[in-house]
């Protein structure tokens, strides 16, 4: 009979909780459009503070996740979870690496199996949504009409970071990982 070692849920810092269940605390609201590469200066994660976008601190930008292994899934995008390891030397998972990760994962483009699964019907109704990431976007909107639909547009235009929730613990070949859904609004 195999062994399963009891573990903790994980304190998530606060710039990953969802804003609803945190509001009375006095940590602000995070914005990010998974949409666009945090990296970009133009894009990258930021609070709502005096109302106005300011970039996460360093302090904030490097606040612990998770010290082992987690999953993140979105429902609508779960045939590419997010696997993330702490990363070697700092041992854990910061805040930035969640961001980035969700935006490497989803920035994908398409492929043709991806499309042909998924169907025509559906990626038809995602087409507005691609379209106005493609005019959102800081690069020319006929390249990104070109390069073609990508992972993040099958949310059919709820690309906002709303915030991840603790699903539990996903035991695979004797080991484990924290898992984390990960949900999105639409902003407006």
């Amino acid at each position: 009979m195999p062994q399963h070692r009891t573990t903790v849920e994980p304190h998530l810092a606060w710039p990953v909780v969802d804003y609803v269940k945190r509001r009375h605390l006095p940590e602000p609201l995070v914005y990010f459009d998974a949409g666009f590469n945090p990296r970009d200066p133009q894009f990258e994660v930021c609070t709502i503070r005096q109302r106005r976008r300011i970039p996460l601190t360093y302090e904030e930008r490097n606040m612990a996740v998770a010290t082992e292994n987690i999953v993140i899934t979105n429902a609508t995008l779960n045939r590419w979870p997010i696997d993330m390891e702490p990363i070697p030397g700092s041992r854990r998972i910061r805040v930035i690496d969640v961001f980035r990760a969700i935006y490497d994962t989803y920035a994908a483009p398409l492929s043709r199996e991806d499309l042909s699964m998924i169907g025509p019907e559906y990626i038809q109704r995602c087409e507005p949504a691609f379209l106005q990431r493609c005019k959102d976007s800081n690069e020319p909107t006929h390249y990104l009409e070109y390069a073609g639909m990508r992972r993040i547009d099958l949310l059919r235009g709820r690309r906002i970071f709303k915030g991840l929730a603790y699903t539990g613990v996903v035991y695979d070949r004797g080991s484990h990982k924290h898992a984390f859904e990960l949900q999105f609004d639409r902003g407006n």
